[in-house]
């Protein structure tokens, strides 16, 4: 029975809170290290698997191929109409050749969440415009094929077109013969054109496209056989910030958006082929945030108890051992229950949800489920605590208690760019409780 206001509890062993203390240290050691490899594991055990269950929709990582340009075939209309030969067309396309690339591609990030793994999956805009000049003194015959890219399982394209001098070809869709780089040949969809160009002169091919991918995007140009090409490529990337370039030309300029970065090539007289190599960057997978987060269960557990017990025993509360076990329990709790609400998710598809209408997968955020565990933990040890002491001491201590060993210090740890720094202004924050404490003259304040 809880003890009126003017009658102080019965004091209370320290050697009892001592002896639950080892034990609950102990075990919440074993328990959080069991955890944070079990969420870890999951996350190397099943990134490769979920990697190419991905991939099987998106495609894998696209690889966008040069163009080429060849000679006209000898079943081509141009061919047989102009009355052309081999050594001709070969004249043709030893002196045609292009001058200037100006391309731009758009890269949405649409990180799909599957369990606790994020997958680096995008979706693309490529668009890009290819300068050709004959050097000859007379019009010369060329045909322009250009590859889609050939991902590891599928390609997904769409809004393809091809324009000559900003009209558009009509059904310009073909086979093209390319070579990967290890010199094997094989065989892609594409676009094609073949026309005339005029003694001296240039044609300006537009080619785009839509399509998606994941983790990384290359870009192999074709090169000037003759000389010297101009070459601007920007890539934006929306939806992040993070980025890697792994190979190909040096990036000339780099702008930061509020959530999306803008990568510049612009070489001028470029003699090598143009090269580019980007991936984008991994979304922190909550399954790594979620073992950081196991990790702190202990020696906040330590720091938090040894704390709470303290004041509770100084101020003479009423707080037993008894409660000291039940907000232990409650604490470990509190892990995997945030854990697994983090990779909680909805899938319509299920039989559970067959009679339920109106209903969408959903996935539950990091955050939001880090929230959800903290408050209902939150509220249990709240209640405890007032019902057991006072509502001031509860107010006073158990509280910020709360918010900062079981809410603060986790939920930095979730943060690796900035965690250490914010682990500092919670020791600050615990300090000012410290000083807090020491400079009441008496119990008074909190009981």
């Amino acid at each position: 029975m809880k003890s009126s206001p003017n009658e102080a509890p019965k004091k209370v062993s320290a050697g009892g809170f001592i002896a639950i203390g080892i034990v609950m240290t102990i075990v919440i050691a074993i328990f959080s290290l069991i955890m944070s490899v079990v969420a870890a594991s999951r996350n190397t055990l099943l990134s490769e698997d979920l990697y190419y269950d991905t991939s099987s929709i998106y495609g894998g990582p696209v690889s966008q191929s040069a163009p080429s340009l060849n000679a006209l075939r000898e079943d081509s209309d141009l061919y047989s109409f102009n009355k052309l030969s081999p050594i001709k067309v070969k004249e043709y396309v030893d002196n045609t050749n292009l001058i200037s690339t100006v391309g731009s591609v758009i890269i949405n990030a649409d990180f799909v969440k599957k369990g606790l793994a994020y997958q680096p999956t995008y979706k693309v805009k490529f668009n890009a415009e290819y300068v050709l000049k004959n050097s000859l003194n007379k019009e010369s015959f060329i045909a322009f094929d250009f590859p889609f890219p050939t991902n590891i399982n599928s390609s997904e394209i769409s809004n393809a077109k091809i324009t000559v001098d900003g009209v558009e070809v009509e059904n310009s869709k073909t086979t093209v013969s390319t070579t990967d780089e290890y010199g094997y040949a094989s065989s892609a969809n594409g676009l094609h054109w073949e026309g005339k160009v005029a003694a001296g002169g240039e044609r300006k091919i537009g080619v785009s496209y839509d399509t998606v991918g994941i983790s990384t995007f290359d870009y192999e140009g074709i090169e000037n056989s003759k000389g010297a090409q101009d070459f601007q490529f920007d890539m934006t990337i929306n939806g992040t910030r993070g980025y890697d370039v792994l190979g190909g030309l040096s990036v000339d300029s780099r702008e930061f958006g509020d959530n999306s970065v803008k990568l510049s090539w612009n070489k001028t007289n470029l003699f090598s082929s143009p090269s580019i190599s980007v991936s984008v960057a991994e979304k922190l997978n909550p399954s790594t945030q979620v073992s950081r987060v196991y990790f702190t269960m202990a020696p906040v557990y330590v720091v938090f108890m040894a704390v709470f017990i303290f004041l509770a025993l100084k101020f003479n509360t009423g707080f037993k051992p008894f409660d000291m076990f039940l907000v232990s329990v409650l604490y470990m709790v509190f892990f995997p229950l945030f854990h697994y609400l983090s990779s909680f998710t909805i899938d319509p598809t299920m039989e559970i949800f067959s009679g339920v209408k109106d209903i969408s997968y959903y996935s539950m955020p990091l955050y939001l489920a880090f929230a959800a565990a903290w408050g209902i933990i939150s509220i249990i040890i709240f209640y405890l605590v007032a019902r057991v002491t006072r509502l001031k001491f509860a107010l006073g201590i158990g509280l910020p208690s709360l918010i900062l060993f079981m809410g603060f210090f986790p939920l930095v740890v979730t943060v690796p760019e900035y965690s250490m720094l914010l682990v500092l202004f919670g020791v600050v924050a615990l300090l000012a409780i410290v000083v807090r404490v020491r400079s009441m003259n008496s119990a008074k304040e909190l009981i």
